[in-house]
């Protein structure tokens, strides 16, 4: 098979082969990769340069009272592990824990913990009222400076609630994204793409994004917020999903996003594809088009009042990738199956092949970014099958897109009570 497809491509004139190829462009990792690589050379030289100059001074780290925030419904198997990593993380901390509605021992766990160590309050509602409303309510019971949010299923790493505060002391930034990154990464194959796909688009992606002030989100998983912004902008909206609803909506009130790409959180994530499946059609339909193409269409319009040149190429950027790519590389594919039939295989491994040039230089660029580069090392030798796992996900977000478009699927997601999405405005 390589022999005759080695052949076929040798036989093609130049337009041709580009012909193919130019379908990179509309895969997410590949039209990311190369803006990756060329970043990452740009780090390596500076770097290079640095090591000559001598480096400047470190300041002395920024120490803002902090309040860790963790909401939670039935949680009682892990809040306990998640209160551990939290609790004497920082120098100037606050702990609230808040069981929304939970049926479980969620509040009890909590309260066991909080007899023992000092600065954490538990509280719990009665009724689940969804993430946002029970987040909300918690935030009036602090004065600390910073909200750092934390799945209560989630595990800081060492010093993330250090380094995920510096960034704040600029004054514009309004929020901080840490890293979320899969914990027990090897159960499966599931785990391990997902391991992999989590340390490129959240390592790697928002840091270069951070840098661009483009970055459109900060992680409901362990994302830290100035609590005056907060206040500012009326806190949480009804989710999902509220982490992206949140970070536009800072953004159109002039806020910076940064991020704090060592600070680190650890997740569990799906095992099975089918779990997979549900968390990414519940993420994909509640974003581009709810939140990007409805809610906050106005950052991508110039006549808006709050218009900013930095919003609009966001904006942009997100129903190009996301919408136009995703019909294109549809169209791509009807086209070679109309135009090459049975021998369509042989456009679709010189795409694969492309991909997989690039995908490798992405790895390069994770371990080069890593601070733990053996553990993140092994995780990206999966690199070759990621075309098959992007494949999978993107027949995925299709689905999850058309759902959105026309059924507003996204409001019928269980994650928000029903009581609270049906007084809830439909955009």
């Amino acid at each position: 098979m390589l022999l005759e497809w080695s052949h076929w491509l040798s036989s093609l004139h130049p337009e041709e082969l580009i012909t193919f190829l130019w379908a990179l462009i509309l895969v997410d990792g590949a039209r990311y990769g190369l803006l990756k690589v060329a970043f990452t050379l740009g780090d390596v030289l500076r770097t290079f340069f640095q090591a000559f100059a001598g480096r400047k001074p470190k300041p002395e780290p920024y120490v803002p009272r902090v309040c860790a925030l963790l909401v939670g419904y039935n949680e009682a198997d892990t809040i306990a592990h998640t209160l551990k990593s939290v609790h004497g993380a920082y120098p100037d901390l606050e702990i609230i824990v808040l069981s929304d509605g939970s049926t479980d021992e969620m509040e009890r766990v909590a309260h066991d913990f909080a007899r023992t160590h000092d600065g954490v309050l538990v509280m719990s509602r009665p009724h689940r009222s969804g993430k946002s409303s029970a987040m909300n309510f918690a935030l009036q019971y602090t004065n600390a400076e910073v909200i750092v949010v934390i799945d209560a299923d989630s595990e800081l790493g060492p010093d993330a609630l250090v380094k995920i505060v510096q960034p704040f002391s600029d004054p514009r930034v309004g929020a901080v994204s840490g890293t979320v990154l899969g914990r027990r990464p090897f159960t499966n194959l599931v785990t391990w793409l997902q391991s992999y796909e989590y340390l490129n688009a959240i390592l790697v992606g928002r840091l270069f994004a951070a840098r661009m002030n483009l970055l459109g989100i900060v992680s409901g998983a362990f994302g830290a917020f100035r609590a005056s912004a907060l206040r500012t902008i009326g806190g949480w909206d009804v989710g999902p999903p509220e982490d992206l609803d949140l970070t536009l909506a800072m953004r159109r009130k002039g806020y910076r996003i940064a991020a704090a790409p060592y600070a680190n959180a650890f997740t569990d994530m799906p095992t099975t594809w089918y779990a997979l499946l549900r968390q990414r059609m519940r993420w994909d339909q509640s974003g581009i088009i709810r939140n990007h193409c409805r809610k906050h269409i106005d950052m991508g319009l110039p006549w808006s009042a709050s218009f900013k040149w930095s919003d609009f190429v966001l904006t942009a950027g997100m129903w190009i990738t996301n919408i136009v790519c995703l019909i294109g590389i549809w169209i791509w594919m009807i086209w070679m199956a109309c135009t090459h039939g049975l021998e369509m295989w042989k456009p679709l491994f010189t795409l694969y092949v492309g991909y997989l040039v690039i995908e490798a230089a992405q790895a390069a660029t994770i371990v080069y970014y890593s601070n733990d580069k053996p553990r993140d090392a092994w995780l990206c030798l999966c690199f070759p099958i990621m075309p098959f796992y992007q494949a999978v996900l993107m027949v995925e977000r299709t689905w999850a897109f058309l759902r959105e478009a026309f059924w507003r699927a996204s409001f019928e997601d269980n994650f928000v009570p029903w009581h609270v999405r049906r007084a809830t405005w439909k955009w």
